[in-house]
């Protein structure tokens, strides 16, 4: 039985559209002495596909003539034919998955503010693989090229899936022209076109230096990621993004995957599906600190209160104790959060004041790597 917005959606197909399809995933036409229809054929193993492609929509039965072909591209690929559809009415991408795996997730739900911060990451990982390709640095200390913001804005959000929560981030084939304007590609290029474009380039990046970092952590010659040079380098501000996309919470796990256009599929990557655990965090947050410049922070007096307290729980053997201090800087409007460590003595006030929310002052260096913040050297007092 056919779909009701399957038959609905045929009409808008163009013959042309499909054709164009047919030619760019390996399809033959054969030449009839019919001119109102065009023959097809894919070998399939042992077989032939043949498809009946009719170019004149004042055929009665068009609609189903159409959905046949569709039917038999979507069994010769082993997909849905709403997807097959869904890639004749789009434009030619590549689909990038980035997928948090823990037991908060189990039933496509995430928090509203940790959703935030997976698009975030995931929007920033494209990016700096954008940068990387137009200007390959160790360490970007400005995320602004051009050509990779408009990369960025050519980009679309798909469907999350069942089961986890992921975003979907549709990658259209795009091209830098000349004068630095992104120029898309269409179903009537050719695959070379699609091989070599932009987009592809990004996509082949990420997953490449995905692969990189997690099998050379993987051997213990992490090493290898700092000393990369040229069109290999992998720049700390794309580790920073792998930092980010991670969840603060244990036994998460990010999944990166890759889902490659049919338009173009033959790809040097050996694996278009890369996951991180929380362990692989700790080395990585070494690499970019050995990668990137030095921060020189922002000595300052800053006023706030705690949101959060961490310490031994044996008050004989603690030494020290983590908080986390909620404060306004300068004139922005918007409250900042920074880590900071407090001798043994200044934790105990620091959680005096916490319990009974009490405003606190710290003077210290303001330090900030990626989007975390941390206050070096603290002189910790309460506000009376």
């Amino acid at each position: 039985m056919i779909a009701s917005d399957i038959l609905k959606a045929v009409p808008e197909l163009k013959f042309t559209q499909i054709q164009a399809y047919l030619r760019n995933t390996g399809w033959l036409r054969i030449e009839t002495a019919k001119a109102e229809i065009a023959l097809f054929q894919k070998n399939n193993g042992d077989d032939f596909e043949e498809v009946v492609l009719p170019l004149n929509k004042d055929f009665a039965d068009y609609k189903y003539r159409i959905v046949d072909v569709l039917e038999s591209i979507a069994s010769i690929e082993k997909r849905k034919v709403d997807q097959v559809l869904t890639d004749l009415t789009l434009p030619p991408a590549d689909i990038i998955r980035f997928r948090v795996i823990n037991k908060d997730t189990i039933g496509g739900t995430i928090s509203f503010l940790e959703g935030f911060n997976l698009l975030e990451s995931a929007k920033k990982a494209l990016f700096t693989t954008a940068c990387d390709i137009i200007h390959p640095e160790k360490y970007h200390k400005r995320l602004g090229l051009k050509g990779a913001q408009q990369f960025i804005e050519e980009c679309r959000l798909g469907q999350t899936e069942k089961n986890s929560f992921s975003a979907s981030v549709i990658c259209p084939f795009v091209n830098q022209t000349p004068d630095d304007k992104a120029q898309q590609l269409n179903i009537f290029n050719k695959e070379d076109e699609f091989k070599s474009s932009f987009t592809r380039k990004v996509t082949i990046k990420m997953m490449k230096a995905l692969e990189t970092i997690k099998s050379s952590i993987d051997r213990g010659q992490e090493d290898r990621i700092s000393n990369l040079e040229g069109d290999d380098m992998i720049s700390a501000n794309f580790l920073e993004s792998i930092i980010e996309l991670n969840s603060t919470r244990e036994n998460t796990e990010i999944e990166i995957m890759a889902n490659w256009s049919v338009f173009a599929q033959e790809l040097p990557v050996r694996s278009k599906v890369i996951k991180f655990s929380n362990d692989y965090m700790p080395v990585i947050e070494t690499l970019i600190n050995r990668i990137r410049p030095a921060e020189k922070g922002v000595e300052d007096m800053f006023i706030g209160r705690i949101s959060q307290t961490k310490a031994d729980p044996d008050p004989h053997t603690r030494n020290e104790g983590e908080i986390i201090f909620n404060y306004i800087q300068g004139d922005e409007d918007k409250v900042s959060k920074a880590k900071v460590i407090l001798n043994a003595e200044d934790y105990l006030k620091a959680c005096e004041a916490h319990k009974n929310g009490q405003a606190v002052r710290i003077k210290g260096n303001l330090i900030t790597i990626g989007r975390s913040k941390f206050i070096e050297d603290p002189k910790f007092e309460i506000v009376p």
